[in-house]
């Protein structure tokens, strides 16, 4: 029996002048933890020397390791000929469709090759797998020749993502109450070529029409674990050009609701005109008492929204006044006494100066040089190589930075069991050097909290595990707050796969504060 790790996987990676996000696909799927892959990017009548330049690092190390093979179709065909040419030029068992612009957690490919080995022992007619998704508001900032990619949050997406079944629904997806991107799946080559890939008279809406015919003869499993990450673009309004830089379907020079049709399944009722008439008729009786029900549903859900609607209006004021209350008193209690009170506190400790080129990380070189306020994500990164790891639902974490102030804030409603900010040190480590991780934090109440070493193994089973080790407690006093200073190997290091520093809140805490005025990485010689 073929395992996990033999399932050759193919990646067609589709690109058309954004060199930019061909960068950041290309690292998404070096970051794979599965290693039996292959990618083909099809440049479709893109600037070849453009993209060439940009993403020679990338080039150079890949095709010498035979897992890139760059196809520049000039003039350019279209996204549908574009997938359809990659896949012509794979060999693999499975095929995923990675947009340019979108990401995959490193657990994508092996959580879904061994999906794909234990489902299709039982299922025969399986022609392939695919994970939940995430949706992640992005925006575009000039930073150069090459715009810079920041993630600003979670998007929301509409409940037929979220749907439960084991398998994608054919009835549901074409009538739109199911829904997947292309980002998520895995599909059999063999299948793919079976139905004809892409329709390539296509320019919108390809993968729905694409998945209508696949789903008359294969069935697709879906994993239930959020691994894929579709990447979306707020500045895009008043953009009314096939700007490249946007989403397809917000790009509103698209006719992509001829398209949207044209994707649905259709029936030849002309052939037969008793079998139309007894279809029409059959729909319209179905159809009417579906509407007769459905009335009565979206009645009592419209008098639930609204009062719900209302409870929230509520609720958001009073949190609104409750935090405004906490940032005064905790203003207050960081100030210096009046200068008729009681004699000010001691200063609270400093870091020690850091030599600018030994910094691998500075906290106020990441973050955005004005106040700046966002919600957090468990598991997304913010300011480049933050992390919350957390146990609690993931919502209602809140961020504030301050450059003025130098203090960034961190809400978190309930630390649960396990709470963390975790520094990321992939990307940090230079050959031969150790990290010395140097942080100052601020509380308005006393707390003791952790620090550990964290890395990624692959545990039995092949399940992907997260030793923890080497701890420290510290303690952060009122009104003085704390410094610390952790030193991390250089051995250690060239041994962890994805090192973290772990910062563990006190358990169980409420309404906790997460201060932090400093937070520097530098680099220095293994001893």
């Amino acid at each position: 029996m073929t395992s996990a790790d033999q399932v050759s996987i193919g990646v067609v990676i589709r690109t058309k002048d954004r060199p930019q996000f061909v960068r950041r696909a290309l690292a998404t799927v070096q970051s794979q933890t599965h290693q039996n892959w292959h990618v083909v990017l099809v440049n479709d009548g893109g600037d070849a020397a453009r993209l060439g330049a940009v993403i020679a690092p990338e080039r150079a190390a890949l095709e010498g390791q035979r897992k890139l093979t760059m196809l520049d179709l000039t003039p350019g065909l279209g996204r549908s000929a574009a997938f359809n040419r990659g896949v012509a030029a794979l060999d693999s068992e499975l095929v995923a469709c990675l947009d340019d612009d979108d990401t995959w957690d490193p657990d994508f490919m092996s959580a879904l090759a061994s999906f794909y080995i234990r489902t299709r022992a039982h299922i025969p007619e399986l022609g392939g797998v695919a994970a939940q998704v995430t949706a992640l508001r992005e925006d575009l900032v000039d930073t150069g020749e090459v715009q810079d990619i920041r993630v600003i949050g979670e998007d929301t997406l509409p409940p037929s993502f979220h749907r439960g079944e084991f398998f994608l629904n054919p009835l549901a997806y074409a009538c739109y109450r199911q829904d997947i991107y292309p980002v998520q799946w895995l599909i059999r080559r063999e299948a793919i070529l079976a139905v004809g890939g892409f329709p390539e008279h296509f320019d919108v809406m390809e993968d729905r029409a694409f998945m209508n015919l696949f789903l008359a003869r294969y069935r697709l499993a879906i994993l239930d674990r959020k691994l894929a990450f579709h990447h979306r673009r707020v500045s895009r309004a008043d953009d009314r050009t096939r700007n490249v830089l946007m989403n397809t379907l917000d790009n509103p020079s698209y006719d992509w609701r001829q398209f949207a049709d044209l994707a649905r399944p259709g029936i030849d009722l002309a052939s037969d005109s008793v079998a139309a008439a007894t279809t029409r008729s059959i729909a319209a009786d179905l159809l009417a008492e579906l509407n007769y029900e459905t009335s009565a549903i979206w009645q009592k859900v419209d008098g639930e929204m609204n009062a719900l609607r209302d409870r929230l209006d509520r609720d958001r004021s009073e949190v609104q006044a409750a935090f405004s209350a906490l940032m005064l008193d905790l203003s207050a209690a960081l100030q210096p006494a009046d200068e008729q009170g009681a004699p000010a506190p001691a200063p609270a400790p400093a870091i020690p100066r850091v030599p600018e080129q030994q910094r691998v990380f500075d906290l106020w070189r990441k973050l955005p040089q004005e106040d700046h306020s966002q919600h957090v994500s468990p598991g997304l990164r913010f300011a480049e190589q933050l992390e919350l790891s957390c146990h609690t639902p993931g919502n209602g974490f809140l961020m504030q930075n301050s450059p003025q102030q130098r203090q960034l804030y961190l809400q978190i409603p309930d630390t649960g069991d396990w709470a963390a900010i975790e520094i990321c040190l992939d990307g940090l480590v230079q050959p031969g050097q150790g990290l010395r991780v140097h942080l100052q934090l601020a509380t308005s109440a006393c707390y003791l909290f952790e620090t550990a070493l964290v890395r990624q193994i692959q545990g039995a089973g092949g399940a992907t595990e997260y030793p923890i080790s080497d701890f420290a407690v510290h303690a952060c006093r009122q009104s003085l707050g704390c410094v610390i200073m952790r030193e991390i190997d250089a051995d250690w290091l060239s041994e962890a796969r994805s090192p973290k520093l772990s910062i563990i809140l006190p358990r169980q805490a409420r309404n906790f504060a997460f201060i932090c005025n400093e937070l520097v990485v530098e680099s220095v010689p293994s001893v």
